[in-house]
């Protein structure tokens, strides 16, 4: 199931005969979000990966592993010092990977891909736009909220955890969506048009974020 393993002199990570991606690019994201990033949440982004690579295995689908990763591990870069800014954390955390890939000779169509992914991770675009956006997504929303129907291998799950604990994560994490919306006043962000009918037609109930971190499969 689970396995450390050596090639060619050098450790490759296995999690469930997974490969994470051991290209320049890949180390040099993954040695960014451990810098800017607090335990929390570089665990997450982590979590996050390891999660979408998980689903892709069971459905069998073929993804850019590598893409999958990037987008992954830098998609929480919007909640750390290095990404402040005015904008909503999913934009400026966008920006600061693009920026990042592109610096380190990464395409710019490529470096766009990681964009989208980033930028559109807090609404439900990601499913639908093709099987790397979609895993990944799937990932991200596991780990956070919980994801329907979704029947991981249990062993698997826990070696993901094993390696990358939680650490209290739902407090923490909602601390983090606080913190961005008290430091951003007023906090800009855009409700769909059709919900803004609906809810004038009968207040429709909004959780707080304690509530939807608690649907996820986890107790911390």
């Amino acid at each position: 199931m689970s396995d450390l393993s050596q090639k060619q002199g050098k450790e490759i990570t296995l999690i469930a005969d997974i490969t994470a991606p051991d290209s320049n690019i890949a180390r040099q994201a993954e040695e960014l979000a451990r810098r800017v990033s607090g335990d929390v949440l570089f665990n997450h982004v982590m979590r996050c990966y390891w999660f979408a690579e998980l689903f892709a295995q069971q459905e069998g689908t073929k993804v850019d592993s590598e893409l999958m990763f990037l987008s992954a591990v830098l998609h929480d870069l919007g909640l750390t010092e290095h990404a402040r800014g005015p904008h909503r954390f999913e934009v400026e955390g966008a920006g600061a990977a693009r920026s990042f890939l592109v610096e380190k000779g990464v395409s710019a169509g490529r470096a766009q891909n990681v964009w989208d992914n980033i930028a559109l991770h807090t609404w439900d675009f990601n499913p639908f736009r093709g099987d790397t956006s979609r895993l990944m997504q799937l990932g991200l929303d596991y780990d956070v909220s919980g994801a329907q129907n979704a029947e991981l291998d249990p062993a698997d799950i826990a070696e993901v955890l094993r390696r990358y604990p939680r650490l209290q994560f739902k407090r923490a994490f909602n601390e983090l969506l606080n913190r961005e919306v008290d430091t951003k006043q007023p906090y800009h962000h855009w409700v769909h048009i059709c919900t803004r009918v609906a809810h004038n037609r009968s207040p429709i109930p909004i959780v707080d974020a304690t509530a939807v971190l608690d649907w996820a499969p986890f107790d911390e």
